[in-house]
């Protein structure tokens, strides 16, 4: 009988000693990888750069047509004496409208409506030839200024104040080559205040870009870059077809989850900060369906963060020729044209698909499923998949 009490000590005290082990092998575990986000969200909001021209940072000041609500705008149409017009103004109008204000309501899971009141009775003509303009890239802020206030004379009636004026030429002015947005207070001659923006469609929309050039020169009235370089290297240099802001018509054209959040289309709630060094765990869902987290922006430091967002093959991505998770930088100190944002090549021994090298940039399970930034100390990967989205893991050291 005492052996056998002795014996039932022993596993007493060898079950409790599991237990205890268990419980602090669970505890280590846990602090080892968190569920949720160390980081307030506020911490990964980095501030514009006012010095920086279109900086990519929240609240950035350029009297910036709203994102939110509803944007107003009002759209005139002109010919010209050298190249007139042989179509109806009505016509130009359904070019454009109304898929670019579905458009938006899409991509901004319906928290920007686009009004656009237009006079389709007739075009005006305006006060010079075409060709006299001298339309060519690196516009000048005052001949970009003199052919919308010769489009206002020529219009000739007042219009109540609005967030954009939309200038749409006959598709036959060949001479008006691209579509520029006047970034200044729109003002008739006799200064009298028109729009925050102009927008002054050309040739390009009609043969190159089509109605998504508005949503592309929209985007600038409501202050987002340009993220094609500048400098005349391929177009989708920095990311691909990621974005419309950069190649418009490139396979996924929704706008990044970092600008629908600046732009006030995601909320704070829908955005997982990762602000300190540490391993966490994030759920994701697709950037193009309304609804869940839609980012994990992990911060570098004061003006630089790494945004990883869920892209599929729906909605306004149907085109898509890859899927999965995309990772990109954001500088708030890089200008326009010049890379703010850029897509990290997680596939850089592909050949890419849909003709840019970065579109198959993304992470899966069935892919490349882990990749490390070396130089900025972070590994984000793939844990799991399923029909509404993806588990990933982010490590930073």
């Amino acid at each position: 009988m005492t052996r056998f009490i002795q014996l039932c000590q022993a596993v007493e005290r060898w079950l409790t000693w599991c237990t205890i082990t268990t419980w602090m092998v669970a505890i280590t575990s846990a602090r080892a990888v968190h569920p949720r986000p160390r980081g307030d969200v506020s911490a990964c909001k980095l501030a514009a750069d006012s010095n920086v021209y279109l900086s990519a940072g929240f609240g950035y000041e350029l009297n910036c047509a709203p994102s939110t609500g509803t944007l107003n705008a009002f759209m005139i149409f002109v010919d010209f004496s050298d190249q007139e017009a042989t179509e109806t103004p009505q016509s130009l109008h359904d070019f454009f409208l109304p898929a670019a204000a579905e458009w938006y309501a899409t991509s901004s899971y319906g928290a920007l409506t686009l009004n656009v009141t237009a006079d389709t009775s007739r075009f005006y003509r305006m006060p010079a030839t075409a060709a006299s303009y001298g339309w060519a890239r690196g516009l000048s802020y005052e001949t970009h200024q003199k052919y919308i206030q010769d489009a206002l004379d020529a219009y000739g009636q007042t219009i109540e104040p609005t967030d954009v004026l939309y200038v749409v030429p006959t598709a036959n002015a060949a001479a008006i080559s691209f579509s520029p947005t006047f970034m200044g207070d729109v003002t008739t001659r006799a200064g009298v205040y028109v729009a925050k923006k102009s927008v002054t469609f050309g040739l390009d929309a009609y043969t190159t870009w089509k109605y998504l050039v508005l949503n592309h020169e929209t985007g600038h009235t409501m202050c987002l870059p340009d993220y094609y370089p500048f400098n005349g290297s391929a177009t989708g240099l920095f990311i691909g077809g990621w974005d419309l802001m950069g190649l418009i018509s490139g396979p996924s054209p929704d706008y990044f989850a970092w600008d629908k959040w600046r732009l006030g289309w995601l909320s704070d709630e829908q955005i997982d900060c990762v602000a300190e060094a540490g391993s966490t765990t994030h759920t994701l869902t697709p950037i193009e369906n309304a609804g869940g987290s839609k980012a994990v922006v992990i911060k570098h430091n004061s003006t630089n963060v790494l945004v990883a967002e869920l892209r599929s093959a729906n909605g306004l991505d149907s085109a898509s020729c890859s899927t999965g998770v995309l990772l990109y930088t954001v500088s708030t100190t890089t200008a326009t044209g010049e890379g703010p944002v850029r897509v990290v090549d997680v596939t850089p021994r592909s050949d890419g698909c849909a003709g840019d090298k970065l579109n198959d940039a993304t992470l899966s399970s069935k892919g490349t499923s882990s990749y490390t930034i070396s130089e900025w100390g972070v590994k984000v990967t793939v844990l799991s998949e399923s029909g509404d989205g993806v588990e990933i893991k982010v490590e930073v050291s």
